[in-house]
């Protein structure tokens, strides 16, 4: 499975979202990407990578692209 597509079925399933997501979305075009979105999306991230995340690395989740980046 690709980095880009174990991220957006990532990013859909922290933001409970039952529609599709696409790798070129980000926080500013999915409304459930609230700030209670995005910590339960770092905490997923951080499961599924087996780590804890850096701050400057939680700031930078800001699409799907990005935690694609992270999953690579």
């Amino acid at each position: 499975m690709t980095a880009e597509l174990r991220a957006t079925r990532l990013v859909a399933q922290a933001l409970d979202i039952q529609g599709s997501v696409m790798a070129s979305d980000d926080m500013n075009s999915l409304a459930a990407w609230s700030s209670l979105g995005h910590a339960r999306l770092v905490l997923e991230l951080e499961a599924e990578l087996g780590r804890q995340l850096s701050g400057e690395e939680v700031a930078g989740i800001t699409s799907v692209a990005a935690v694609a980046r992270l999953l690579a």
